[in-house]
């Protein structure tokens, strides 16, 4: 499903798919990024047939950026990467080639396929796509201790990539938080990282989760700090 311009829903929320991969249409060149990329053969068959749906199915998909470890968003890592994709993530990039408990294949009843090499990003790495065209990454460890969030900035727009750190609900003006499943998961983290993103001007924001917010992007990082907040004791 195509969002934005050069803004696609590959797989997820849409297709009866719960974790959502994005593909991202690089501006003057036969190439596309993905944010995230799922959890195995379903959503690896649902990219293909958008990616054909759309016609942009000879893009070369040149890299791979994780938002976090967890098996439902980085499953298909090591695929991607034997295709000759790079994949990026955060602070969670050692457990992609671990295996460890953080990508939590207890969850799944299954072994993580692991990465063979993983290029780890900063907070505030800029990665340069095209001219005009950039991701910017946001360490923001709660949910997880690397959870990224990425913030494409192209042709006059900001969108942000959260992956479960902060999902859209079910219902309209509604905000979920990323599950504790993780060892990695501390309360404290989650409200620093929240109130950092609250201060980003994001026009539109892209969760791992349910839909888009295509509409006054910051106001989500707002609720979710809200809702921090006033339930703590849901989330400590």
């Amino acid at each position: 499903m195509q969002i934005f311009p050069n803004i696609y829903l590959l797989s997820g929320f849409a297709y009866q798919i719960h974790q959502n991969v994005y593909g991202i249409d690089i501006p003057g060149k036969n190439k596309m990024v993905l944010i995230d990329c799922g959890l195995g053969e379903e959503d690896l068959n649902m990219i293909e047939q958008n990616r054909i749906l759309w016609g942009i199915q000879n893009r070369e998909i040149d890299a791979v950026f994780i938002t976090h470890s967890h098996y439902d968003h980085a499953g298909n890592a090591a695929f991607f990467e034997k295709m000759g994709c790079r994949i990026y993530a955060g602070g969670d990039a050692d457990s992609l080639i671990s295996g460890d408990e953080h990508t939590i294949g207890f969850a799944y009843g299954r072994e993580f396929p692991v990465c063979e090499k993983v290029y780890k990003l900063q907070e505030g790495k800029c990665v340069p796509l095209a001219e005009d065209c950039k991701i910017v990454c946001h360490h923001t460890p709660g949910h997880t201790s690397g959870s990224m969030c990425y913030e494409l900035i192209c042709n006059g727009m900001k969108s942000i990539f959260t992956g479960d750190f902060v999902q859209a609900g079910e219902n309209s003006g509604e905000v979920r938080l990323g599950v504790k499943v993780d060892s990695g998961y501390n309360y404290s983290e989650y409200v620093s990282s929240m109130r950092k993103m609250m201060e980003s001007e994001a026009d539109a924001v892209f969760p791992g989760h349910y839909g888009p917010w295509l509409a006054e992007g910051k106001r989500i990082f707002q609720l979710a700090y809200r809702e921090l907040l006033v339930n703590r004791e849901r989330y400590r």
